[in-house]
C-alpha cells in the first residue's frame, strides 16, 4: 500500500504542477490552454537531445527550462496577444489548435518512440522497511512539486502576482491605473512554459514519454486545475495529490483502463458539488 501511495503522489505531482501551470496563465491571461502538456513536451525534446549529444546533466535541465520559458513567451507575443482583442473563443480555439501542431512538430522531428530524460539518480532506489523501497526518481518528483506549489503560491503574493490578478478581471482598468497587461501576460506565459517543462521533464526521468503523453497529462492537468475552480493554487495543488493517488488505487485494485474514467468522474463530480473549487472561501484576497 505505502508503495501505491507514492507512486500516486509521484504522478499527482505531475498532474498538480501542469495544473498549476494552467492556473498561472488563466490568472493573468483568463485563457485556459491546452498546449501546455505539448509545451512542455517540446522543451523536455530538446533537452533529451542535448543530453544525448552528451551535455552534462544540469545544463541540460537548465537549458529545457529555458526553451519552456522561451516557448511560453513567443506563443504569447506571436499568438495571443494578436487574437486578445476578438475574445476568448479565438484564444480557446488557438490553444486547441496549437496542441495539435506542437504534437505533430514533435512527431516530425524526433518521431513517436518514447524517450526517457537520463538522470543521474534513475533506476535508484532506496528502501524504507518492510520489504518496500521507494525510488529517488519518485521522491525527486515529489519534493520538486511541494517546491514549486509554494514557489509560484509566494509569487501570486508579491505584488507582480496582484497586477496579474487585476489585469485577469478587467484588463481595460488595469491599464488605465498603469498596469502593463502585456509585460504581464509574457510573464505569466514564460512561467506556465517553464513549469510544464518541468512536469514533462519529470516524467521523462521516471519513466517515458512520447508524443501520446499529452493527451492524459492535460486532462489530468485540468481535473486538477478544476478541483482548484481553476483560481486557487493550493486547491490545485492537493487536487492533484489526491488524483494520482486515487488514480494509482484504482489501477492497482480494480483495472488500469479505469484510471481515466475515474479521472473524468472525479471532473464530473467537482462540477456539480463545488463548481468553484474546494476551496472556495479561504481564498486570498487583495483590499
Amino acid at each position: 500500500m505505502l508503495q501505491t501511495i507514492v507512486s500516486g503522489l509521484e504522478s499527482g505531482s505531475w498532474f498538480a504542477l501542469l495544473g498549476l501551470a494552467i492556473v498561472v496563465v488563466m490568472k493573468a491571461a483568463d485563457v485556459p490552454n491546452f498546449a501546455m502538456a505539448e509545451m512542455g513536451l517540446v522543451a523536455t525534446y530538446v533537452g533529451i537531445s542535448l543530453a544525448a549529444a552528451g551535455l552534462p546533466f544540469w545544463i541540460t535541465v537548465l537549458a529545457t527550462l529555458v526553451v519552456g520559458i522561451a516557448l511560453g513567451v513567443l506563443i504569447d507575443a506571436a499568438l495571443m496577444r494578436r487574437l486578445s482583442k476578438y475574445g476568448h473563443f479565438p484564444l480557446l480555439l488557438m490553444t486547441i489548435g496549437l496542441s495539435l501542431a506542437l504534437n505533430a512538430v514533435v512527431g516530425l522531428i524526433w518521431g513517436h518512440d518514447p524517450r526517457s530524460f537520463p538522470a543521474p539518480w534513475s533506476g535508484v532506489s532506496v528502501s524504507v522497511g518492510g520489504g518496500v523501497s521507494v525510488g529517488v526518481s519518485q521522491i525527486v518528483s515529489i519534493v520538486v512539486g511541494l517546491v514549486g506549489a509554494v514557489a509560484i503560491t509566494m509569487f501570486f503574493r508579491s505584488s507582480t502576482g496582484a497586477q496579474m490578478r487585476a489585469v485577469a478581471e478587467n484588463r481595460a482598468t488595469a491599464r488605465l491605473i498603469g498596469v502593463s497587461a502585456g509585460r504581464l501576460s509574457a510573464i505569466a506565459w514564460g512561467i506556465g512554459g517553464l513549469i510544464a517543462a518541468v512536469t514533462v521533464m519529470l516524467q521523462a526521468q521516471s519513466s517515458l514519454v512520447s508524443t501520446i503523453t499529452p493527451t492524459s497529462l492535460i486532462i489530468y492537468g485540468f481535473v486538477a486545475a478544476t478541483m482548484g475552480g481553476f483560481t486557487s493554487l493550493i486547491g490545485t495543488f492537493v487536487g492533484g495529490l489526491i488524483l494520482g493517488v486515487i488514480q494509482q488505487f484504482v489501477g492497482a485494485y480494480l483495472s488500469t483502463a479505469a484510471q481515466f474514467s475515474v479521472a473524468l468522474l472525479v471532473v464530473f463530480l467537482v462540477l456539480v458539488l463545488r463548481p468553484d473549487g474546494f476551496t472556495k472561501g479561504v481564498r486570498l484576497r487583495d483590499v
